[in-house]
């Protein structure tokens, strides 16, 4: 192969991760890329006049029920969808490829009435020397939510741009959950520098671009403080090394049981971290964060590290309180988006809203290793038409009625490329309190309280081993590899004497060469009068739920969902 043709593909893989981070459809073949029409085609850059037959194509997606009870769907790049039952589903704004009227006051456009924000990726795009003023992809991962004492819908977004640190978290208020959203103020920006020549700043990503001087200003904290924070290296760059500082993006806002609002973000970099807000205003409480221990100034509470063991990632933080269960639940996705990047999503709990977070092992998401119970990974069910693949960047619900959702975007294969939609799932409590996900989309399904019969759930299963490991292509642009990084479906059968037979453990080296497999024994037992499917398989107990539910083809079957002690999970389907 000529250094050419190599160079041109090497380009060309760099170029499809980032068309897929920006949510557009692609085809992609080794060495070849086109770019493709979205799903939903804009019809006279009239939103509702999309075809929404197929699903919504959202890309790391916040699901949120407003007051008139309607559900919402937010996402990056202004793309908006609402529902009226979690399963139809109706564009509102398809982001960059129309009017953007859910964000966008009438009479302005998304540069003038986001100037602040994306001018700091402006200052960015200049250093690169690519200068782009009208690239308004860059507003990634919206989360909304209604704000009781402003009495206001809430925005919180952020500008960034691939693959650099410099972003910016900022909001917009509306009195209605469609917008137009009016914008507020940027709040926490990441990657700045403290480098200055003679006194003046050497360029437009120093912290004198940011709000940090104006928070100087109003006495929140001295110049002097800022210029001793170890948010700086010796050399006066920004600190982002595992377990230091965020790159500020992916805003998730909550609250507590008791009223208060926090905010979590952040991702890859230093970490995922927390901050608490002042309702009234929607901005960092600076004075609680100076008070409290092991807070920054500016930043707030580290909660999850990116390290060795989850490859540098983490990213798309979500946290929900459950009064059912009294925990706080705290989900981030670890690897890479791309279709063979192994995205999948971790899930920890808390009593506190700040932590700490642990799995069901007992791991602190801040600890230096692979943590949190791995909810989800790649599989293919025989009604699943093709393998989905790298399902992340999540966000929880818990409805009025009690019942919980996980919506996330998720890339699936037809043979030839790499596209993606937005999935929302039912979530069960098992019996000592974790989220359990079902294996299909909602379709309206209710668990019985009162427990299954033994009958019910005495049958043969395709059962998917998600395991606790995180399965990538090593080359993302080949897909060759995608069978290798997909959880093998097994045809095992539960016994009515409470045996698992036609069990296989399957193993596999870094570098995801199939190392074989051998056979192994099971069993199971239910819970008398509950939903709760208790197993054992090769030493590892499992806690489950099994729910009567709709596969992808519509069928009716018995689902079990299983969380592993050691951060492992499995799906059951029944065929």
């Amino acid at each position: 192969m000529s250094k050419l043709k190599k160079a041109f593909q090497i380009l060309s893989v760099l170029m499809a991760v980032v068309l897929a981070a920006l949510g557009i459809v692609q085809n992609f073949i080794p060495g070849r890329w086109t770019k493709v029409e979205a799903v939903q085609k804009p019809l006279a850059g009239d939103a509702y006049s999309f075809d929404d037959s197929n699903g919504i194509v959202l890309h790391d997606p916040t699901l949120f029920r407003a007051n008139d009870g309607t559900y919402y769907l937010y996402g990056s790049h202004m793309v908006s969808a609402k529902s009226d039952d979690l399963i139809n589903w109706h564009t509102i704004s398809s982001g960059v490829f129309d009017s953007n009227r859910t964000l966008i006051p009438e009479g302005s456009t998304v540069r003038e009435t986001l100037a602040e924000p994306l001018s700091w990726c402006d200052a960015t795009q200049t250093q690169w020397g690519t200068p782009d003023e009208e690239w308004q992809t860059n507003i990634w991962a919206a989360d909304v939510f209604y704000n009781k004492a402003m009495g206001k819908y809430c925005y919180y977004a952020s500008c960034s741009l691939w693959g650099v640190p410099q972003s910016v978290i900022w909001f917009a208020t509306s009195d209605s959950p469609e917008g137009p959203f009016e914008y507020q103020k940027s709040i926490v920006y990441s990657g700045f520098n403290k480098r200055a020549t003679l006194g003046k700043p050497e360029n437009e990503t120093h912290y004198n671009f940011t709000n940090i001087p104006e928070l100087i200003a109003d006495g929140i904290f001295t110049r002097r403080e800022i210029e001793k924070q170890d948010f700086f290296t010796d050399e006066g760059y920004y600190n982002t090394n595992w377990g230091a500082y965020p790159n500020c993006i992916d805003p998730g806002v909550f609250y507590d049981k008791n009223g208060d609002l926090w905010m979590t973000y952040g991702s890859w970099s230093g970490g995922i971290y927390i901050m608490p807000l002042v309702e009234k205003t929607g901005l960092p409480d600076y004075k609680k964060m100076r008070a409290e221990k092991d807070y920054n100034l500016y930043f707030g509470k580290l909660i999850a590290s990116s390290n060795e063991g989850n490859f540098g990632s983490g990213e798309g933080p979500f946290i929900t309180y459950d009064e059912v269960s009294g925990y706080y639940y705290f989900f981030q996705t670890y690897s890479t988006l791309g279709a063979l990047g192994g995205y999948n999503i971790r899930e920890y709990r808390s009593e506190n809203p700040d932590g700490p977070y642990v799995d069901i092992v007992g791991n602190s998401a801040s600890d230096f290793k692979n943590t949190g119970i791995k909810i989800i990974g790649n599989y293919k069910f025989s009604s699943n038409e093709t393998a989905l693949l790298s399902g992340g960047h999540s966000s929880c619900m818990v409805d009025e009625d009690g019942k919980v959702f996980q919506a996330y975007h998720t890339r699936y294969n037809d043979g030839v490329g790499d596209f993606h939609t937005t999935d929302i799932h039912q979530m069960l409590r098992t019996e000592s309190g974790w989220l359990a996900m079902l294996p299909f989309k909602y379709s309206g399904e209710t668990v019985s309280e009162s427990g299954y019969e033994i009958s019910e759930i005495a049958r043969e299963y395709e059962l998917v081993d998600f395991s606790n490991r995180t399965f990538r292509s090593v080359n993302e642009g080949d897909w060759n590899t995608v069978n290798s990084i997909i959880s093998p479906t097994q045809k095992v059968k539960f016994t009515a004497d409470g045996k698992i037979t036609g069990l296989m453990k399957y193993d596999c080296d870094a570098g995801h060469t199939n190392l074989g497999s051998k056979n192994i024994d099971g069993s199971w037992s239910v819970k008398d009068g509950t939903y709760f499917v208790n197993m054992t398989v090769d030493g590892v107990r499992y806690e489950g739920v099994v729910c009567k539910m709709k596969d992808a083809k519509g069928n009716d079957v018995m689902a079990i969902s299983f969380i592993g002690n050691d951060n492992s999970c499995i799906w059951c389907v029944s065929v």
